[in-house]
């Protein structure tokens, strides 16, 4: 399965765009997205050019990603 998943988090305005290639990465993302939605609260840890992105989840967090290549 190939992976190419695109991450929006912010308002469409002026959202930040992640885009992972490697399945770990985004498998490790993605269920600390679902686990702050479940929640209703959490962080966000993304590692991005050697740096790490924290986001503290709350309902008011758009977050949304596109999932290309799945089948």
């Amino acid at each position: 399965m190939t992976t190419d998943v695109s991450l929006y988090i912010g308002p469409e305005t002026v959202y930040k765009k992640f885009r992972f290639t490697d399945a770990k990465a985004w498998q490790a993302v993605h269920s600390q997205i679902l686990a702050a939605m479940n929640a209703g609260k959490g962080t966000i840890e993304i590692a991005w050019k050697g740096d790490k992105i924290v986001y503290v989840y709350s309902p008011y967090l758009m977050v949304t990603w596109v999932e290309k290549g799945t089948e």
